[in-house]
């Protein structure tokens, strides 16, 4: 007898052949998203951070099939509740971000990056990083742990209504006997902010503010970060070769005093700022000067949210004229960057993931957005000609950035480093709220400094020290005592 084949047979007999096939291909030739169905667990310091990954998360799945679970931990507490997990041996994240300052206490929780990207044959795009962050933020005892993520330096703004107007020129020139310009010198700042505090200079009859600051101590440490550039540009550095703070020398001094003595032309609440309110109150037209990171100039752009669309300036951060020469010393503050657990049961998934992230059109959607508060950190980032056109002069602003480089100054990137910026950063902001002289305050952290020396091990300080100090001698920073003196 005859059998007969339905053609619901056949075709049934033919696909279970073909997934038979299919099977036996490996894992990433049978299937678009070759790490479908894996979760990473990342851990950001802020809903704003969450956010920027979100730009890149749909793209993520869709190429490589990998979501992320993202677990937010409020800047405050960020450092010691992840670094409390590390120092147990273990962690429940994957993807960590963290401040590339702090590296000397996370670096040995990261998972070497070279030997995967032979493995697999990652692509991170070395030669399109800034120098200056692949130089100070990637790597712990010589091995690459790490990518960036935000390039966090501090660049100047300015409105030019401020500074243009013929009546505010005249003004200017009468009472203090140069011509008003955008400030070059520390003087020529605290010039600028007593002459424009508490009048109209944008041809009103508002009480209007000399100039915009962060001087919060927590978090971030703000005020210690609108400190140090003038500190540095005063000839200041962190330690002397056997440790010794060097925060309480006639630079630190000077510096803090200058800002004691500036604190009336600044808006009240001063001492409550963290990163984003001297941002609005520059955008909405309501002082004339800031310096603060370089995303404030996403913001300057938006036109939804900015009346100085078109009227703002960007330049480097003032500095210090010595011996007839300015030396600029703005801050790296202190970036962000990633790295992959050691701990991790998916570390071969999370290193695909950390490349992606980091390829050079998924991390410019990331720099790009105004909301991700994330700034650039690729060659390629500066040159977009799609950034470079996101908003009336966006190359004048990128440009700002680039020329800021070569004079930039890391945090003490040491083991405590953390510590070290906190105590400091509430000095600092104890001296601003005249609840000490800035000499009592600057004595009083350098001697929190000692402590924090003593704890961690003076010896193995004074050697983390001397890699770093050395780094920064390199790029042209080294302590001169007499600076502070002389500087005009």
């Amino acid at each position: 007898m005859k059998r007969f084949w339905s053609a619901t047979s056949v075709a049934f007999l033919l696909g279970g052949l073909v997934m038979l096939g299919w099977l036996a291909l490996p894992g990433p030739a049978r299937s678009a998203r070759p790490y479908e169905g894996t979760t990473l667990r990342t851990v950001v310091n802020a809903e704003f951070v969450k956010y920027s990954l979100s730009l890149v998360e749909g793209d993520l799945y869709d190429k490589l099939g990998i979501k992320l679970e993202i677990e937010v931990i409020p800047g405050d507490a960020f450092v010691a509740k992840t670094l409390l997990e590390f120092n147990s041996g273990q962690s429940p994240w994957d993807l960590v971000m963290f401040g590339p300052s702090n590296m000397p206490d996370y670096g040995r929780h990261f998972e070497p990056l070279d030997p995967w990207i032979q493995k697999l044959k990652l692509d991170f795009g070395m030669d399109d990083i800034v120098p200056v962050f692949a130089k100070v933020m990637l790597r712990h005892q010589g091995k690459l742990v790490s990518m960036p993520y935000d390039g966090d330096i501090h660049i100047m703004y300015w409105n030019k209504v401020a500074f243009d107007r013929p009546e505010n020129k005249q003004k200017f020139k009468a009472k203090y006997k140069y011509d008003l310009q955008p400030p070059k010198t520390w003087r020529q700042w605290d010039d600028a902010a007593e002459f424009f505090h508490g009048w109209g200079w944008d041809g009103t009859q508002a009480k209007l503010f000399g100039a915009g600051a962060s001087y919060k101590p927590s978090g971030s440490g703000y005020s210690y970060h609108w400190w140090r550039p003038r500190f540095f540009s005063y000839g200041g550095q962190y330690f002397d070769a056997n440790m010794k703070p060097l925060i309480n020398t006639a630079a630190g001094l000077r510096a803090l005093e200058e800002m004691v003595k500036t604190m009336p032309y600044y808006p009240p609440g001063v001492l409550l700022f963290e990163s984003e309110e001297p941002k609005t109150m520059l955008v909405k037209g309501e002082v004339p000067l800031l310096y603060s990171w370089t995303s404030t100039g996403k913001r300057v752009g938006n036109a939804t949210e900015s009346v100085i669309v078109g009227k703002a300036g960007f330049g480097l951060v003032p500095g210090a004229d010595i011996d007839g020469k300015i030396v600029n010393r703005p801050d790296i503050t202190p970036g962000r960057a990633f790295g992959v657990s050691k701990y991790s049961k998916k570390i071969e998934a999370t290193m695909k993931a950390l490349e992606f992230i980091s390829l050079p059109e998924q991390s410019l959607k990331i720099v790009m957005d105004a909301k991700t508060i994330m700034d650039p950190w690729r060659v390629s980032h500066l040159k977009s000609e799609k950034f470079r056109k996101l908003f009336p002069d966006a190359d004048k602003y990128l440009d700002a950035i680039q020329a800021s480089f070569p004079y930039l100054v890391p945090d003490p990137v040491i083991p405590a480093a953390d510590e070290y910026q906190r105590k400091l950063s509430f000095e600092i902001t104890e001296a601003l709220a005249k609840r000490k002289s800035p000499k009592e305050a600057l004595d009083s952290a350098a001697r929190e400094w000692d402590k924090i020396t003593e704890r961690r091990g003076p010896e193995k300080q004074k050697a983390a020290w001397a890699e770093k100090s050395a780094e920064m001698k390199s790029l042209g920073i080294e302590y001169h005592a007499d600076w502070a003196a002389k500087a005009k």
